[in-house]
């Protein structure tokens, strides 16, 4: 009986050690970075919900029921030269066809790069630049998209019992995007952005932005 009481603490201690360890190691991997680029509060992150699928991220079936998931993309940017800025994105979308006895599932995990120029300045200069503090930008991205793909289809056997075949693919696509887009801050650490263009998923992408 000691022997068992004292063989199911040391397993209960290593395992609390192991969640601590992994716990410390997950606020690092979160707080560091922001702690690091966030120094001269230069860092911009921004939260979207990407509207309007395009392209490979819109699958269209004759006399199919679609029905779409919630995507989202983080951003998170730091000026690097003035009116320049750069940073990095990761996001999710998702689709779903279903027809007859067959479905069809798509996931999508992306993650890239961002480069952001900000046009006011370069508004000014051609008397057109917005007021009322709002904001105008343009962003190329450049990244990949991670699809996974699982579709299954549904018969019936010699005894009208359903048999259901599934079939998983994972492919890695290469992502290409240009945006133009226009943010106005609230306060000075929060404010809402909306863009329009190829990149994020969607066509017009609206969402939160702050500075960190």
């Amino acid at each position: 009986m000691r022997y068992l009481f004292c063989k199911f603490f040391i397993e209960a201690y290593k395992m609390i050690r192991k969640i601590k360890n992994q716990f410390a190691l997950l606020v690092m991997v979160l707080v560091l970075p922001t702690s690091i680029l966030g120094q001269q509060n230069d860092v911009r992150l921004n939260v979207g919900i990407p509207l309007g699928k395009y392209g490979k991220f819109d699958h269209n079936f004759n006399g199919s029921d679609e029905t779409n998931s919630p995507s989202f993309i983080i951003q998170l940017e730091k000026n690097w030269k003035p009116d320049l800025s750069i940073g990095a994105y990761i996001g999710y979308a998702g689709q779903k066809q279903e027809w007859n006895f067959s479905e069809i599932k798509y996931n999508y995990y992306r993650f890239g790069t961002v480069l952001t120029y900000e046009l006011n300045n370069w508004l000014a200069q051609m008397n057109i630049a917005p007021d009322n503090g709002i904001e105008m930008y343009a962003s190329a991205k450049t990244g990949l998209s991670l699809e996974n793909k699982k579709s299954s289809v549904s018969t019936l056997d010699g005894g009208n019992d359903p048999n259901v075949r599934t079939n998983r693919n994972n492919d890695l696509l290469f992502d290409l995007g240009v945006l133009l887009g226009t943010r106005y801050h609230f306060t000075n650490e929060f404010g809402i952005f909306a863009e329009l263009g190829w990149g994020n998923a969607g066509f017009f992408t609206v969402g939160t932005t702050f500075t960190l």
